[in-house]
This record gives structure tokens, sequence and C-alpha cells, in this order.
């Protein structure tokens, strides 16, 4: 599923990228937050994001109701 994702933002562009260098270091110009395919539960349709990068991996997955 999360080979499917998404680019939301790169770089400059996430909100949180002074905070994401600051905790786990790197590049903030290789910062990327994706997201998953949809995927339904119960009725409900949810999607995971993720920062991710190149030298670090993902981090902070977090299931989010989509919609």
């Amino acid at each position: 599923m999360l080979a499917q994702a998404r680019i939301i933002a790169k770089g400059r562009r996430i909100r949180d990228l002074q905070r994401l260098v600051a905790t786990y270091g790197g590049k903030p110009s290789k910062w990327v937050k994706k997201s998953s395919p949809e995927f339904e539960i119960a009725g409900q349709y949810y999607e995971y994001h993720w920062y991710e990068h190149p030298d670090i991996g993902r981090v902070e997955l977090k299931q989010k109701q989509a919609g």
C-alpha cells in the first residue's frame, strides 16, 4: 500500500519542516510529506500520512480520516 504513495508537500512547503530537521536531522530540501491511497475500515475511509527522507526513512506515520 505505501508503495503507491502520493506526494503532498516537499521541502519548504512542509509546515513542520523546522521541527523535522531539529528532531531527525537531514537536509531540509530532501524531506517529503506523503499519503497512501484511501482504504476502508467499517464503512469509513482513511489514508496514512507520513514524512520521509532518503537518508532517514519514514517517520511519524499517522492514520487520517479521508474526505
